[in-house]
């Protein structure tokens, strides 16, 4: 299965490089190049887009209840974004709308460096996610003023090389062979405009022949290489010798010595990084055809690399090599012969203007508050379903219709088994299952809480509301600060606290079950 999965990836991974990349060569004395290049370095614009998915059903399989219920659903879902609106590199708000078999959900998003603002329709208050790695805000707390700088200046630097690294890759990007240039005239909302529409259209076949020559170019190109890692080093060396100041406070690092000639040697950093992926791509092209002849041995490669999957994209181009509009439409089936679908077709309409002309983004009203999530909390269905109307239409989408909060958790008592690690494996106590509180309650999506000096646990349950307070020995508990009995106290066992099964999870609003033959619990919520 891993293998499967891997290969599976592998495909829609080039099928995504070559929309971007493909057809890049001068066609009918069309720049292909210039013209991807021009369209990499647009900072601002205004425009709009609307992105469909569509189910392509197996008639050949009977679906499970579920799984009809599912395509009932979600056989053709489609996203409307009806003004985007791109201030520069870093700002940007869209207002658009989910639609699904039960209706549309309005929203509008903004970007602001790296803050993420969703106002959903149904959500009580704005929605705020953080673009930074897991771990990463609270990282922030302990650096200097001078290397949080150069983390957000990173951020900065980054979205401005994107132009440079698109260029560098579509000129070395080959041609598909059905690709051809005709003059079109389209209509840029109101303003019929003459344009240049490129057609393009590769199948699942070419692929690894294009993916080869696309390496060989890389190849073959020392100076592009070189020129895209010197800015590459521009970029990322400032932060680096920032971070390597401030660790050298905490004491030498053998690390730093093996470093810092790169960091202070552009020349040196560059040669070094040119040699090390140059030869990696040579042993890659030499090793090619027989990787190639082994892999596509698999069957379900074979069906991903057919002409079954087909890309068409037409791109229309102004009279200043800027794109304008693009139809794209991906088709991927016979993947699963045995599965009830059997592919998906991925449809997208777009269109742009006021290029490069001041655009102002939208502001998201956060002065009521926001919800704000992390990388842990933006996992749990339960946190965002708290901050939304039980009566709107999101509230159905994801408690309903996706079920997200639907678990189904089964643990076996019985202390032989090496299922489960020591502090993990419930146990019976006088008649009492009595399992592990931490991972039970992060199954089922909710947060807790330790408190040493009062030997107390807090579980805060965001699907039901719940608030359960236990304290180790106590016979009682609170629920929602109600006093509750306890059918055995709270224990703790080798470290970990652990709680009556039957009462945590239907203080939780989830049922439990008992199987004896097997000494088996199950918990189960809605």
């Amino acid at each position: 299965m891993k293998n499967k999965m891997n290969y599976k990836w592998l495909s829609i991974f080039l099928v995504v490089m070559l929309v971007v990349l493909a057809g890049c060569q001068s066609v009918s004395g069309l720049d292909l190049n210039k013209v991807i290049q021009n369209g990499a370095s647009i900072k601002s614009l205004q425009g709009s887009q609307t992105l469909t998915l569509e189910v392509i059903r197996n008639t050949a399989v009977t679906p499970s209840a579920d799984e009809q219920r599912m395509l009932d659903l979600f056989s053709n879902v489609k996203v409307k974004l009806t003004d985007i609106k791109q201030q520069d590199l870093t700002h940007l708000s869209v207002k658009g709308s989910f639609e699904y078999a039960k209706g549309q959900i309005p929203f509008q998003v903004t970007v602001s460096d790296q803050d993420y603002t969703f106002q959903i329709e149904g959500a009580k208050k704005p929605i705020v996610l953080h673009n930074s790695p897991a771990g990463m805000e609270q990282l922030k707390e302990t650096l200097s003023k001078e290397l949080q700088e150069e983390l957000k200046q990173l951020y900065t630097k980054s979205a401005e090389l994107t132009p440079a690294m698109i260029a560098y890759l579509s000129g070395n990007a080959p041609n598909p062979a059905n690709i051809s240039v005709s003059d079109a005239k389209e209509y840029i909302r109101t303003e019929g405009l003459n344009m240049k529409k490129v057609h393009v259209e590769i199948n699942g076949s070419e692929l690894l022949g294009l993916f080869k020559s696309f390496a060989t170019n890389l190849v073959a190109d020392e100076k592009g290489m070189k020129d895209i890692l010197g800015q590459l080093y521009d970029v990322v060396a400032p932060l680096m010798k920032a971070a390597m100041k401030e660790n050298s406070k905490n004491g030498d690092n053998p690390m730093d010595e093996m470093i810092t000639p790169y960091l202070n040697n552009k020349t040196l950093a560059v040669e070094f990084a040119f040699t090390f992926l140059n030869s990696n791509l040579k042993k890659m092209l030499a090793d090619y055809d027989s990787y190639v002849a082994k892999a596509t041995s698999n069957e379900e490669l074979k069906k991903l690399l057919s002409d079954q999957q087909v890309l068409k994209l037409d791109m229309y181009v102004d009279s200043n090599l800027m794109p304008r509009k693009q139809n794209m439409e991906l088709t991927l089936t016979g993947l699963d012969d045995k599965s009830v679908v059997q592919g998906i077709k991925l449809t997208s309409t777009s269109e742009t203007w006021d290029l490069n002309q001041p655009v102002k983004a939208d502001v998201i009203d956060t002065s009521a508050g926001v919800l704000e999530l992390d990388s842990k909390s933006m996992f749990k269905p339960g946190k965002i379903l708290a901050g939304i109307d039980t009566k709107s239409q999101l509230y159905q989408l994801i408690k309903n219709d996706l079920q997200l909060t639907k678990k189904n958790i089964s643990m076996i008592v019985d202390n032989n088994s090496s299922s489960f690690q020591t502090s993990s494996k419930p146990y019976n106590s006088n008649g009492t299952i009595m399992v592990p509180a931490r991972f039970v309650v992060e199954q089922l999506d909710a947060d807790v809480a330790w408190d040493q000096a009062t030997q107390q646990v807090t579980i805060t349950d965001w699907v039901s509301g719940a608030v359960i307070k236990l304290n180790i020995g106590s016979k009682q508990a609170s629920v929602n600060g109600m006093i509750k009995p306890l059918e055995t106290e709270a224990e703790l066992t080798d470290g970990s606290t652990f709680v009556p099964v039957r009462f945590i999870a239907e203080s939780m609003g989830a049922r439990v079950s008992w199987d004896q033959e097997q000494q088996m619990v199950t918990i189960t919520r809605d």
